[in-house]
Protein backbone atom coordinates (compact mmCIF):
# COMPACT_ATOMS: atom_id res chain seq x y z
CA UNK A 1 0.00 0.00 0.00
CA UNK A 2 1.13 3.56 -0.81
CA UNK A 3 1.05 5.81 1.96
CA UNK A 4 2.34 9.86 2.03
CA UNK A 5 2.37 10.80 5.19
CA UNK A 6 6.01 11.04 5.86
CA UNK A 7 6.67 13.01 3.10
CA UNK A 8 3.79 15.29 3.71
CA UNK A 9 4.31 15.67 7.72
CA UNK A 10 7.59 17.00 6.65
CA UNK A 11 6.14 19.45 3.89
CA UNK A 12 3.35 20.66 6.94
CA UNK A 13 5.64 20.61 9.78
CA UNK A 14 6.31 24.57 10.04
CA UNK A 15 6.53 27.04 12.61
CA UNK A 16 7.72 27.58 16.06
CA UNK A 17 6.62 26.31 19.56
CA UNK A 18 6.22 29.11 21.93
CA UNK A 19 4.76 29.05 25.48
CA UNK A 20 1.61 30.93 26.13
CA UNK A 21 2.51 31.57 30.03
CA UNK A 22 5.19 34.17 28.54
CA UNK A 23 2.43 36.13 26.96
CA UNK A 24 -0.26 35.94 29.57
CA UNK A 25 -1.46 39.64 28.22
CA UNK A 26 -1.84 38.53 25.03
CA UNK A 27 -3.68 35.30 25.76
CA UNK A 28 -5.26 35.75 29.37
CA UNK A 29 -7.98 32.97 28.20
CA UNK A 30 -6.39 30.55 26.37
CA UNK A 31 -6.89 27.10 27.66
CA UNK A 32 -3.64 25.47 26.06
CA UNK A 33 -0.10 25.48 27.62
CA UNK A 34 2.11 25.87 23.83
CA UNK A 35 1.29 27.88 20.53
CA UNK A 36 2.16 27.45 17.39
CA UNK A 37 3.94 30.11 15.50
CA UNK A 38 3.17 30.14 11.77
CA UNK A 39 4.59 33.08 9.07
CA UNK A 40 1.85 34.32 7.16
CA UNK A 41 1.20 37.29 4.78
CA UNK A 42 0.25 39.62 7.52
CA UNK A 43 3.45 38.84 9.46
CA UNK A 44 2.73 35.97 11.66
CA UNK A 45 -0.34 33.68 12.56
CA UNK A 46 -0.37 32.36 16.38
CA UNK A 47 -2.31 28.81 16.88
CA UNK A 48 -3.00 27.79 20.05
CA UNK A 49 -2.60 24.01 20.77
CA UNK A 50 -5.49 23.28 22.03
CA UNK A 51 -6.80 19.22 22.70
CA UNK A 52 -10.12 20.32 21.50
CA UNK A 53 -11.24 17.06 19.48
CA UNK A 54 -14.50 17.10 19.28
CA UNK A 55 -15.55 13.99 17.62
CA UNK A 56 -13.76 10.53 16.48
CA UNK A 57 -14.94 8.51 13.46
CA UNK A 58 -13.84 4.99 14.19
CA UNK A 59 -13.45 2.30 11.82
CA UNK A 60 -13.68 -1.24 13.72
CA UNK A 61 -13.39 -3.78 10.31
CA UNK A 62 -13.23 -2.47 6.70
CA UNK A 63 -15.14 -6.47 5.86
CA UNK A 64 -18.70 -6.28 5.12
CA UNK A 65 -21.43 -9.09 4.25
CA UNK A 66 -22.85 -7.05 1.45
CA UNK A 67 -21.35 -6.19 -2.09
CA UNK A 68 -23.19 -2.80 -2.91
CA UNK A 69 -22.12 -1.19 -6.51
CA UNK A 70 -21.51 1.66 -5.26
CA UNK A 71 -18.40 0.37 -2.59
CA UNK A 72 -15.23 1.72 -2.19
CA UNK A 73 -14.07 -2.01 -2.32
CA UNK A 74 -14.63 -2.03 -6.52
CA UNK A 75 -11.17 -0.01 -6.12
CA UNK A 76 -10.03 -0.94 -2.69
CA UNK A 77 -6.30 -0.95 -2.62
CA UNK A 78 -5.90 -1.81 0.97
CA UNK A 79 -5.66 -4.43 3.24
CA UNK A 80 -9.06 -5.98 4.61
CA UNK A 81 -9.02 -6.30 8.44
CA UNK A 82 -10.43 -5.32 11.94
CA UNK A 83 -9.26 -3.40 14.98
CA UNK A 84 -7.49 -5.49 17.75
CA UNK A 85 -8.91 -5.20 21.41
CA UNK A 86 -5.56 -3.73 22.21
CA UNK A 87 -5.65 -0.89 20.13
CA UNK A 88 -9.10 -0.30 21.01
CA UNK A 89 -8.57 -0.62 24.78
CA UNK A 90 -5.61 2.19 24.12
CA UNK A 91 -7.96 4.31 22.18
CA UNK A 92 -10.58 4.23 25.04
CA UNK A 93 -7.83 5.16 27.08
CA UNK A 94 -6.81 8.18 24.91
CA UNK A 95 -10.47 8.93 24.75
CA UNK A 96 -10.35 10.12 28.10
CA UNK A 97 -8.01 12.23 27.98
CA UNK A 98 -9.80 15.10 25.86
CA UNK A 99 -11.75 17.24 27.72
CA UNK A 100 -13.69 18.60 24.82
CA UNK A 101 -14.75 14.63 23.14
CA UNK A 102 -18.46 15.13 22.44
CA UNK A 103 -19.30 11.86 20.16
CA UNK A 104 -18.30 8.95 18.53
CA UNK A 105 -19.51 7.49 15.68
CA UNK A 106 -18.85 3.92 14.74
CA UNK A 107 -18.35 3.90 10.45
CA UNK A 108 -15.60 3.79 8.33
CA UNK A 109 -15.46 1.79 5.28
CA UNK A 110 -16.99 -1.85 6.54
CA UNK A 111 -19.96 -3.34 8.38
CA UNK A 112 -19.10 -2.13 12.37
CA UNK A 113 -21.59 -4.59 13.56
CA UNK A 114 -19.71 -7.53 11.89
CA UNK A 115 -17.00 -7.02 14.45
CA UNK A 116 -17.18 -9.89 17.05
CA UNK A 117 -16.63 -7.39 19.80
CA UNK A 118 -18.45 -4.43 18.64
CA UNK A 119 -20.78 -4.28 21.67
CA UNK A 120 -17.83 -4.65 24.01
CA UNK A 121 -16.88 -1.40 22.14
CA UNK A 122 -20.23 0.23 22.88
CA UNK A 123 -20.40 -0.32 26.03
CA UNK A 124 -17.19 1.10 26.70
CA UNK A 125 -17.15 4.57 25.12
CA UNK A 126 -20.80 5.08 26.26
CA UNK A 127 -19.54 4.33 29.90
CA UNK A 128 -17.02 7.83 28.85
CA UNK A 129 -20.30 9.63 29.22
CA UNK A 130 -19.96 10.09 25.32
CA UNK A 131 -22.80 10.29 22.53
CA UNK A 132 -22.25 6.98 20.81
CA UNK A 133 -23.34 6.47 17.07
CA UNK A 134 -22.97 4.33 14.51
CA UNK A 135 -23.88 3.75 10.73
CA UNK A 136 -24.86 -0.14 9.33
CA UNK A 137 -26.43 -2.26 6.43
CA UNK A 138 -28.93 -3.22 8.96
CA UNK A 139 -28.39 -7.11 8.44
CA UNK A 140 -27.33 -7.66 11.55
CA UNK A 141 -30.14 -5.99 13.52
CA UNK A 142 -31.42 -9.36 15.02
CA UNK A 143 -33.71 -9.60 18.38
CA UNK A 144 -30.58 -9.87 20.44
CA UNK A 145 -28.80 -7.17 19.34
CA UNK A 146 -31.70 -4.88 19.00
CA UNK A 147 -32.26 -5.68 22.88
CA UNK A 148 -28.63 -4.86 23.56
CA UNK A 149 -28.78 -1.87 21.11
CA UNK A 150 -31.87 -0.18 23.22
CA UNK A 151 -30.45 -0.73 26.71
CA UNK A 152 -27.38 0.86 26.11
CA UNK A 153 -29.05 2.69 25.07
CA UNK A 154 -26.90 3.51 21.69
CA UNK A 155 -27.85 7.40 20.55
CA UNK A 156 -27.92 7.28 16.90
CA UNK A 157 -28.31 4.49 14.18
CA UNK A 158 -27.68 5.58 10.52
CA UNK A 159 -29.03 2.42 8.04
CA UNK A 160 -27.90 2.65 4.44
CA UNK A 161 -31.18 2.58 2.12
CA UNK A 162 -30.45 3.68 -1.22
CA UNK A 163 -34.17 2.84 -2.88
CA UNK A 164 -37.20 2.26 -1.06
CA UNK A 165 -38.27 -1.28 -3.13
CA UNK A 166 -36.89 -4.34 -4.30
CA UNK A 167 -36.09 -3.01 -7.80
CA UNK A 168 -33.23 -0.14 -6.83
CA UNK A 169 -32.50 -1.32 -3.76
CA UNK A 170 -31.75 -5.44 -5.27
CA UNK A 171 -29.68 -3.96 -8.31
CA UNK A 172 -27.20 -1.52 -5.69
CA UNK A 173 -27.09 -3.18 -2.52
CA UNK A 174 -27.09 -6.96 -4.22
CA UNK A 175 -29.62 -8.18 -1.96
CA UNK A 176 -32.87 -7.88 -0.73
CA UNK A 177 -34.79 -5.07 1.05
CA UNK A 178 -37.61 -6.53 2.99
CA UNK A 179 -35.30 -8.22 5.78
CA UNK A 180 -33.65 -4.64 6.33
CA UNK A 181 -37.11 -3.31 6.77
CA UNK A 182 -38.32 -5.21 8.74
CA UNK A 183 -35.10 -5.17 11.14
CA UNK A 184 -36.24 -1.54 11.48
CA UNK A 185 -39.65 -2.42 12.42
CA UNK A 186 -38.23 -4.73 15.00
CA UNK A 187 -35.85 -1.71 16.22
CA UNK A 188 -39.15 0.50 16.70
CA UNK A 189 -40.95 -2.28 18.48
CA UNK A 190 -38.40 -2.96 20.92
CA UNK A 191 -37.82 1.29 21.54
CA UNK A 192 -41.71 1.36 22.01
CA UNK A 193 -41.54 -1.99 24.37
CA UNK A 194 -38.78 -0.23 26.49
CA UNK A 195 -40.58 3.28 26.23
CA UNK A 196 -37.11 4.75 25.20
CA UNK A 197 -36.38 6.85 21.75
CA UNK A 198 -32.96 5.88 21.59
CA UNK A 199 -31.40 4.77 19.51
CA UNK A 200 -32.43 8.13 17.07
CA UNK A 201 -33.09 6.42 13.80
CA UNK A 202 -31.61 7.84 10.70
CA UNK A 203 -31.61 6.56 6.93
CA UNK A 204 -28.76 7.60 4.54
CA UNK A 205 -29.57 7.58 0.69
CA UNK A 206 -26.86 7.64 -2.25
CA UNK A 207 -28.37 9.51 -5.05
CA UNK A 208 -28.00 8.37 -8.41
CA UNK A 209 -29.63 8.62 -11.83
CA UNK A 210 -30.97 5.08 -11.44
CA UNK A 211 -32.80 5.94 -8.01
CA UNK A 212 -33.14 9.45 -7.47
CA UNK A 213 -36.58 9.51 -9.00
CA UNK A 214 -37.43 7.23 -6.05
CA UNK A 215 -36.27 9.84 -3.77
CA UNK A 216 -39.62 10.84 -2.49
CA UNK A 217 -41.21 7.03 -2.13
CA UNK A 218 -38.21 6.62 0.14
CA UNK A 219 -38.61 9.20 1.87
CA UNK A 220 -42.24 8.44 3.05
CA UNK A 221 -40.61 4.76 3.50
CA UNK A 222 -38.37 6.79 6.34
CA UNK A 223 -41.32 8.63 7.52
CA UNK A 224 -43.48 5.53 7.95
CA UNK A 225 -40.30 4.11 9.74
CA UNK A 226 -39.93 6.87 12.06
CA UNK A 227 -36.89 8.11 10.98
CA UNK A 228 -35.60 11.25 12.57
CA UNK A 229 -33.64 12.14 9.29
CA UNK A 230 -33.19 11.22 5.80
CA UNK A 231 -29.10 12.68 4.66
CA UNK A 232 -29.05 12.12 1.60
CA UNK A 233 -25.45 12.39 -0.71
CA UNK A 234 -24.67 12.27 -4.16
CA UNK A 235 -22.42 9.42 -5.47
CA UNK A 236 -18.61 9.30 -5.28
CA UNK A 237 -18.07 6.28 -8.40
CA UNK A 238 -15.15 4.07 -7.70
CA UNK A 239 -15.31 2.26 -10.99
CA UNK A 240 -16.03 2.74 -14.61
CA UNK A 241 -19.22 1.91 -14.86
CA UNK A 242 -20.34 4.27 -11.69
CA UNK A 243 -19.28 7.23 -13.44
CA UNK A 244 -22.19 7.69 -15.36
CA UNK A 245 -24.31 7.51 -12.83
CA UNK A 246 -23.29 11.27 -11.08
CA UNK A 247 -26.15 13.76 -11.09
CA UNK A 248 -24.18 16.85 -10.47
CA UNK A 249 -23.52 17.74 -14.20
CA UNK A 250 -27.30 17.38 -14.93
CA UNK A 251 -29.44 20.24 -15.27
CA UNK A 252 -32.09 21.91 -12.68
CA UNK A 253 -35.08 20.27 -14.79
CA UNK A 254 -33.99 17.03 -14.53
CA UNK A 255 -33.24 17.36 -10.71
CA UNK A 256 -37.11 18.18 -9.29
CA UNK A 257 -39.58 16.15 -8.01
CA UNK A 258 -42.44 17.92 -9.56
CA UNK A 259 -45.11 17.89 -6.70
CA UNK A 260 -42.95 16.17 -4.58
CA UNK A 261 -40.22 18.57 -4.20
CA UNK A 262 -41.82 20.38 -0.98
CA UNK A 263 -41.77 16.82 0.56
CA UNK A 264 -38.06 16.12 -0.26
CA UNK A 265 -36.83 20.04 0.76
CA UNK A 266 -38.93 19.45 4.08
CA UNK A 267 -37.53 15.82 5.22
CA UNK A 268 -34.23 15.47 3.65
CA UNK A 269 -31.05 16.69 4.50
CA UNK A 270 -29.88 17.40 1.28
CA UNK A 271 -25.98 17.74 -0.39
CA UNK A 272 -25.50 20.41 -3.28
CA UNK A 273 -26.68 19.16 -6.78
CA UNK A 274 -24.61 21.81 -8.33
CA UNK A 275 -20.79 22.46 -7.87
CA UNK A 276 -20.29 25.95 -6.14
CA UNK A 277 -17.18 27.90 -5.33
CA UNK A 278 -17.74 28.39 -1.64
CA UNK A 279 -15.72 25.47 0.27
CA UNK A 280 -15.64 24.30 3.57
CA UNK A 281 -13.82 21.28 5.46
CA UNK A 282 -16.95 19.60 7.59
CA UNK A 283 -14.15 17.21 9.34
CA UNK A 284 -12.18 20.37 10.16
CA UNK A 285 -15.20 22.45 11.44
CA UNK A 286 -17.15 19.67 13.59
CA UNK A 287 -12.81 19.38 15.07
CA UNK A 288 -13.39 15.80 13.87
CA UNK A 289 -10.96 13.09 13.05
CA UNK A 290 -11.07 9.36 11.25
CA UNK A 291 -9.17 6.30 12.71
CA UNK A 292 -8.48 3.14 10.45
CA UNK A 293 -8.93 -0.42 11.96
CA UNK A 294 -5.10 -0.28 12.34
CA UNK A 295 -5.07 2.59 14.57
CA UNK A 296 -3.99 5.48 12.19
CA UNK A 297 -5.04 9.09 12.71
CA UNK A 298 -6.35 10.22 8.98
CA UNK A 299 -8.46 13.70 8.76
CA UNK A 300 -11.35 12.63 7.18
CA UNK A 301 -12.84 9.35 5.54
CA UNK A 302 -11.11 10.27 1.87
CA UNK A 303 -8.02 10.32 3.50
CA UNK A 304 -8.06 6.85 5.48
CA UNK A 305 -7.30 4.42 2.25
CA UNK A 306 -5.80 3.60 -0.47
CA UNK A 307 -8.10 4.08 -4.05
CA UNK A 308 -9.21 5.37 -6.98
CA UNK A 309 -11.96 6.99 -7.54
CA UNK A 310 -13.52 9.36 -10.48
CA UNK A 311 -14.45 13.22 -10.49
CA UNK A 312 -16.11 14.47 -13.33
CA UNK A 313 -15.12 11.16 -15.21
CA UNK A 314 -11.26 11.67 -14.47
CA UNK A 315 -10.10 9.10 -12.67
CA UNK A 316 -7.97 9.90 -9.68
CA UNK A 317 -5.67 7.68 -7.41
CA UNK A 318 -6.30 8.53 -3.59
CA UNK A 319 -3.29 7.78 -1.30
CA UNK A 320 -4.11 7.70 2.39
CA UNK A 321 -2.78 10.79 4.95
CA UNK A 322 -2.01 9.84 8.35
CA UNK A 323 -0.46 12.15 11.24
CA UNK A 324 0.03 8.66 13.41
CA UNK A 325 -0.99 6.44 14.74
CA UNK A 326 -2.79 5.46 18.12
CA UNK A 327 -0.34 2.11 18.96
CA UNK A 328 2.50 4.52 18.70
CA UNK A 329 1.03 7.59 20.33
CA UNK A 330 -2.29 9.71 21.82
CA UNK A 331 -4.98 10.96 20.20
CA UNK A 332 -3.91 14.25 22.01
CA UNK A 333 -0.63 14.33 20.84
CA UNK A 334 -1.30 13.89 17.08
CA UNK A 335 -3.83 16.33 17.54
CA UNK A 336 -1.60 18.56 18.69
CA UNK A 337 1.60 17.81 16.25
CA UNK A 338 2.37 21.17 14.43
CA UNK A 339 1.71 19.12 10.96
CA UNK A 340 -2.14 18.12 12.09
CA UNK A 341 -2.55 21.59 13.51
CA UNK A 342 -1.29 23.31 10.53
CA UNK A 343 -2.70 20.86 7.84
CA UNK A 344 -6.18 22.30 10.09
CA UNK A 345 -5.24 25.80 9.18
CA UNK A 346 -4.68 25.68 5.61
CA UNK A 347 -8.54 24.11 5.39
CA UNK A 348 -9.95 26.09 7.50
CA UNK A 349 -8.69 28.94 5.32
CA UNK A 350 -8.86 27.16 2.52
CA UNK A 351 -5.63 28.23 1.07
CA UNK A 352 -5.45 25.63 -1.73
CA UNK A 353 -6.58 25.89 -5.56
CA UNK A 354 -9.91 25.00 -6.72
CA UNK A 355 -9.03 21.67 -9.18
CA UNK A 356 -12.37 20.84 -9.91
CA UNK A 357 -13.12 23.59 -11.85
CA UNK A 358 -9.88 25.12 -13.31
CA UNK A 359 -9.86 25.75 -16.85
CA UNK A 360 -6.67 24.32 -17.28
CA UNK A 361 -7.61 20.91 -15.57
CA UNK A 362 -7.90 18.64 -18.42
CA UNK A 363 -4.50 18.52 -19.36
CA UNK A 364 -3.15 19.07 -15.58
CA UNK A 365 -1.27 16.12 -14.26
CA UNK A 366 -1.53 16.91 -10.47
CA UNK A 367 -5.02 16.04 -10.81
CA UNK A 368 -3.93 12.33 -11.49
CA UNK A 369 -3.57 12.04 -7.68
CA UNK A 370 -4.21 13.44 -4.11
CA UNK A 371 -0.26 13.51 -3.88
CA UNK A 372 0.47 17.26 -4.09
CA UNK A 373 -1.18 20.30 -6.36
CA UNK A 374 0.21 23.10 -8.10
CA UNK A 375 0.18 25.36 -4.53
CA UNK A 376 2.56 23.34 -3.25
CA UNK A 377 0.52 21.57 -0.79
CA UNK A 378 1.09 17.69 -0.08
CA UNK A 379 -1.33 15.94 0.33
CA UNK A 380 -3.46 18.28 -2.05
CA UNK A 381 -7.54 18.60 -0.80
CA UNK A 382 -8.04 20.78 -4.04
CA UNK A 383 -10.09 18.18 -5.58
CA UNK A 384 -12.38 17.52 -2.80
CA UNK A 385 -16.04 16.96 -3.61
CA UNK A 386 -16.70 16.28 -0.10
CA UNK A 387 -15.69 20.11 1.22
CA UNK A 388 -18.20 21.45 -2.15
CA UNK A 389 -20.51 19.78 -0.51
CA UNK A 390 -21.85 17.60 -3.52
CA UNK A 391 -20.97 14.00 -0.90
CA UNK A 392 -22.06 14.00 2.58
CA UNK A 393 -21.71 12.03 5.81
CA UNK A 394 -23.42 11.56 9.22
Amino acid sequence: MKTINVHSKANLTGGIKIRLAEYPNLFPAEQAEEALLLPSEEGYQILPLRRDLKKLYIEVTTLCNFACTTCIRNSWLDEMGMMEWATFERLVVQMRQLPELEAVHFGGFGEPMSHPRFFDMLRAVKSLGLRVEMITNGSFLTPENIAKLVSLPLDAIFISLDGPDEEEYNLIRQTDIAPVVNNIKALNAAKEAAKSKLPELGVEFVAMKKNFHKLPKLIRLAMELKAKQVIVTNVLPYNEEMKDEILYDLDDTQLNHGKDDILVKMHAKMPYMKMRTDRQCKFVEDKAATITYRGEVAPCYALMHAYHCYIYGRKKEMYPFYLGNVNQSTLGDIWTDPAYVNFRSKLKDFKIPSCTDCKYVDGCSYTDTNEADCWGNNPSCADCLWSRRLIACP
